[in-house]
């Protein structure tokens, strides 16, 4: 049988990725944390953390952690039928791209916390999101990784399609002939981060090279990168679901028409489900069909 406190405990560690915030999280002493993480990796005779150059769980770890997390969804979700409102939310955390959340998922997020969930969620770019899942941070994500992790499914949400998109006015002045290579390198162009590689991906796709090294401003946010784009600061690639309605009205242009990116996004989650995380699921999967391209 396992301990309740010592699952707890070492939830509370991964959470931390430190032993001693841990400890100070549940108002007990340091060595009382590593004592019981001991006890629990004794009873399970296994190592269920690396600590060395920081605190992760092991193979067997993250299998411990859906265990408890998979417990405490459960009883979270019995005592709110129970007895309704008579207890706190229970913590969820998923990481999503920052461009589906300012787009179709959105409403998503808007149902998922009218559950009785503490949502979290974490954005980072679709390329690293996994990332965080496998460290056992969320509880699903949205990615570019078709192939699962062990013991998680990786169901096709759809197609994201993006524009490369000027104003009319920065158009005429750098693409005065339309969009050329050359021309691309040397007019400015907006991406969100370092880690973002859509425009790198949209030039191998529209020119057939890879290209290393270009102009570039980085606005970490969907909003502010569009904004940026129509301030005249540069060109760059923007989620057709917010572009397509400006370039109708003539605020943008597309420079490559009949050369859109698409980005193909999956919703990877536990293979086995408790109660609570299969609605999650069935919720993310009915927006993603509804709003990607299938």
């Amino acid at each position: 049988m396992l301990d309740r406190q010592q699952l707890e405990t070492f939830a509370r560690v991964v959470e931390f990725q430190h032993f001693r915030r841990a400890a100070a999280a549940l108002n007990i002493s340091p060595g009382a944390v590593s004592q019981r993480i001991k006890t629990l990796e004794e009873v399970v005779g296994a190592l269920l953390l690396i600590r060395e150059p920081v605190v992760v769980p092991t193979k067997a770890g993250e299998e411990v952690l859906r265990y408890i997390t998979s417990v405490r969804l459960q009883e979270g979700d019995l005592l709110q039928r129970v007895m309704p409102g008579r207890f706190a939310p229970t913590d969820f955390a998923l990481a999503v791209n920052a461009d589906s959340l300012a787009t179709w998922f959105e409403p998503v997020a808007r149902q998922l916390a009218q559950l009785h969930l503490a949502l979290e969620i974490v954005v980072d770019d679709q390329d690293y999101t996994l990332g965080a899942l496998a460290r056992g941070e969320v509880k699903g994500c949205i990615s570019t990784e078709r192939m699962p992790l062990g013991g998680f499914v990786a169901e096709f949400a759809g197609r994201m399609r993006y524009l490369c998109v000027a104003t009319p006015g920065f158009a005429a002045k750098f693409f005065a002939s339309g969009l050329a290579l050359r021309d691309a390198l040397k007019a400015t162009s907006i991406l969100f981060n370092r880690k973002d590689t859509l425009h790198d991906a949209f030039l191998a796709s529209r020119f057939g090279v890879t290209v290393g090294r270009y102009v570039k401003h980085y606005f970490p946010s969907p909003e502010a990168l569009l904004n940026a784009i129509l301030d005249d600061l540069g060109y760059g690639l923007v989620p057709a679901m917010q572009a397509e309605h400006l370039v109708s009205t003539g605020k943008l242009v597309d420079l490559s028409p009949g050369h859109d990116l698409m980005v193909e996004l999956y919703w990877h989650h536990w293979e086995l489900e408790p109660e609570p995380l299969v609605r999650v699921s069935a919720l993310v999967m009915d927006y993603a069909r509804r709003s990607l391209i299938q």
